[in-house]
């Protein structure tokens, strides 16, 4: 896990993958990180071209990426039934990739049921909707974002 961290901190997206996919093979547990880091990765593939261009992902990736995504997120929820963030990517990635809706109400479900106590990742979506309500939990979300800037951390602080 360290060294996909490591290879996605320097922006080597197609190195940090092949770490990812290492580590979700050869550990019996992965964590809940890696199912996310990697299926965001193949998500920001999949739907990102600017990121894409960024990044010099070739064309190819966008198709892989678009095909592993939502399995990786399944395979996450089969060892973490209970992860809320693996829920809300689940419910995300299509809402952006395909514009199917997601509500807020749908969100606050997936927190009523799974708590937030692993993960903020959902308020930086509920602050769209009432950034009253969500500031203080979105802005808890964005320092930790900052300290650690993975692809999906700044994809996260982008809505800042």
């Amino acid at each position: 896990m360290k060294l996909a961290l490591s290879e996605e901190l320097n922006k080597r997206y197609l190195e940090a993958v092949k770490y990812y996919e290492s580590e979700l093979s050869n550990n019996s547990t992965p964590s809940i990180e890696a199912y996310v880091n990697l299926a965001f990765l193949y998500w920001e593939f999949a739907s990102e071209f600017t990121f894409n261009d960024a990044y010099n992902i070739p064309d190819e990736w966008s198709k892989i990426g678009g095909e592993k995504y939502p399995k990786i997120i399944e395979l996450g929820l089969q060892k973490h039934p209970r992860s809320v963030e693996l829920h809300f990517w689940k419910r995300y990635f299509p809402h952006r990739h395909y514009f199917d809706e997601f509500t807020q109400e749908e969100c606050e479900q997936i927190i009523k049921e799974y708590g937030d106590k692993e993960s903020l990742v959902p308020y930086f979506f509920l602050y769209l909707f009432d950034e009253d309500k969500y500031r203080e939990k979105r802005n808890e979300l964005l320092r930790k974002c900052a300290e650690l800037p993975t692809a999906k951390n700044c994809y996260i602080m982008s809505f800042n």
